[in-house]
């Protein structure tokens, strides 16, 4: 089963980029991920806070007090996977979505500058975006 048909099966409704249009975002989105380990990057991330999972009920709390329930978010699997939903809706199904052991994931929200991280770890990120030129 692939993402479009576990979303329609938990009845979140999501509106799949394009290809062009995905491959366009999962590369905006890349510069908010590190390149050495699973999370956010600190070159391009400011206020970065991580909370492993060991309860679910816990994180479930942790993300909602970080993540606004308003607007929607773009969820970037990979340059083939991306699509758009209601961040309500999310933040009801969020467990429910993501996978243990297979999905990594960013999350940008359209309202604020928030990006959201979920490792197949069982860890979350979460951070604001910032567009800082790094000079290596």
């Amino acid at each position: 089963m692939g993402y479009q048909d576990e979303y329609k099966a938990l009845g979140v409704k999501a509106r799949w980029l394009t290809e062009e249009h995905a491959k366009n975002a999962y590369a905006h989105a890349l510069q908010f991920s590190d390149t050495n380990r699973y999370g956010l990057n600190e070159k391009t991330t400011h206020k970065i806070e991580r909370h492993i999972i060991e309860s679910r009920s816990v994180a479930d709390i942790w993300l909602k007090t970080r993540l606004c329930a308003q607007g929607t978010l773009q969820i970037i699997y990979g340059p083939d996977h991306v699509c758009v939903v209601d961040a309500e809706v999310f933040l009801k199904h969020w467990q429910d979505i993501f996978v243990p052991a297979r999905d990594d994931a960013i999350i940008l929200h359209n309202i604020d500058k928030t990006v959201f991280f979920y490792c197949h770890e069982e860890e979350l990120e979460v951070g604001i975006r910032g567009f800082r030129t790094v000079v290596e």
